[in-house]
């Protein structure tokens, strides 16, 4: 599946459309505070980002949300891109305006999605093995058709219909979404898998990311 990217809005020259801006660093750790200013408002780090999965909070308003403070809320690429879709969210005017909401939103790739959703392996530690005998009941586990050098193709829950997700169409889909922040495409491998193993698949992920920042 491949959205034709969006056209955004020109960046005034007198200053970054988006930038970090670092506070304070410790000068005993790595740590440091700092914050992000985007389109849509500015966001302290490091903070707490509440998931709002196909678009919206959970038992909250968007009111509420803004009363307890929550600068930058999170929502999942791969629900949205399963259903409704990216170009009905387009159409709406995007992720602020479809769900209602004037301050900054972060969207994930919708690889974590993906690959949470393949059959468990030898590879893969108790925890996985046992979640995934709940979700075989519901026809939920085990939809990655395939991984290979272009992407990943999995099986839509919400029609069944056969889905690649690239790191071009992930680039695609999020910025479709209107997104402030967008996350490239990696690879999720299984918990035990062996040295070589997972430098291929850090490797293959390096290979993503740069054909995402090429998009």
């Amino acid at each position: 599946m491949m959205i034709s990217p969006l056209v955004g809005p020109s960046i005034p020259s007198s200053e970054p459309f988006f930038r970090f801006e670092l506070l304070h660093q410790s000068s005993k750790s790595r740590a440091r505070v700092g914050r992000i200013h985007t389109p849509h408002g500015v966001v302290d780090t490091p903070g707490f980002v509440p998931v709002g999965t196909n678009g919206a909070l959970k038992g909250m308003t968007n009111e509420q949300a803004a009363d307890a403070g929550v600068q930058l809320m999170f929502c999942n690429t791969y629900h949205l891109l399963v259903h409704p879709g990216p170009e009905v969210v387009r159409s709406a005017g995007g992720l602020h305006s479809y769900m209602k909401r004037q301050a900054p939103l972060i969207t994930d790739s919708g690889g974590f999605q993906v690959f949470s959703l393949a059959h468990p392996t030898a590879d893969d530690g108790p925890e996985l093995k046992q979640r995934s005998k709940t979700k075989r009941k519901t026809n939920n586990m085990g939809s990655v058709l395939g991984v290979s050098e272009e992407g990943v193709r999995f099986r839509s829950y919400y029609d069944a219909s056969e889905i690649l997700l690239t790191p071009e169409s992930s680039v695609d889909t999020q910025k479709a979404l209107g997104a402030d922040i967008i996350i490239p495409l990696d690879e999720l491998p299984p918990y035990g898998i062996g040295r070589e193993r997972l430098k291929e698949s850090v490797a293959l992920s390096h290979r993503w990311m740069a054909r995402s920042l090429e998009r």
